[in-house]
């Protein structure tokens, strides 16, 4: 075989083995939403995020986390982190052992970056978890998690911080729900699971916080999610 054939073959092969590389794939896609608007007295860490998921004991898995900041805007920025799913019979033990690492270090780079307290005059939560939800019952992955970490005090056209919304969220929630998804509709969202957590400060502020708590699950429910209201992210 001459040279230029040769050549030709080689080419040929990397570009076969090129376009045959399969796509990353993931077991999980999970998406953290992070309240910048007021002091979070539970708050995503690495350890949190991961320990449900067991690294040490199943490498091989395929996990992406996206984080998201809730503002007073509608558009915030986001980071993704993803380690891709290896294949159990070709991977090196080693090698996977350096990338989950380096996961974890790029993970906690990105949540160190969100950790930050501030003070907003309003606060847009609603259209926030809504649009990350919709997006999210796009992935064509086995397990889909949204966390919101937030006291779900939404301070925009519509105010929970007003007392009178409260009484109204009590005895007529359909009417806040109808304003608030006028403006973010929801889909279809069957296989979410739905994560809300905080840890209120004072008998005054679960007060509050669990009635809004529970207007989100039985919107969510509603579309199909599994819906828990805790302090911890602990799946079974």
């Amino acid at each position: 075989m001459n040279s230029t054939i040769k050549y030709a073959v080689l080419a040929m092969s990397i570009t076969l083995s090129a376009c045959n590389k399969p796509k990353a794939v993931y077991d999980t896609t999970m998406t953290v939403l992070v309240d910048q608007t007021d002091r979070l007295p539970v708050y995503p860490t690495v350890d949190m995020l991961l320990a449900p998921f067991n690294l040490d004991q199943n490498p091989a898995q395929g996990i992406e986390i996206k984080l998201c900041a809730i503002s007073d805007k509608d558009v915030n920025k986001t980071e993704t982190v993803s380690l891709p799913k290896e294949d159990v019979w070709q991977g090196n033990p080693i090698i996977r052992h350096a990338r989950i690492e380096q996961f974890k270090e790029e993970l906690q780079k990105h949540l160190s970056s969100l950790d930050s307290i501030r003070t907003f005059q309003h606060s847009i939560i609603f259209r926030n978890i809504a649009e990350q939800a919709t997006l999210l019952s796009k992935r064509d992955v086995q397990r889909r998690i949204l966390l919101i970490f937030s006291n779900l005090m939404e301070n925009s056209e519509v105010r929970f911080y007003n007392p009178q919304t409260l009484v109204l969220l009590e005895k007529s929630p359909s009417l806040i729900e109808k304003q608030l998804e006028s403006t973010a509709p929801l889909p279809d969202l069957a296989g979410e699971q739905v994560w809300f957590l905080y840890a209120p400060y004072s008998y005054r502020q679960n007060y509050a916080y669990m009635r809004v708590a529970h207007f989100y699950e039985n919107i969510y429910r509603a579309h199909n999610t599994t819906v828990h209201i805790e302090t911890q992210f602990m799946p079974l």
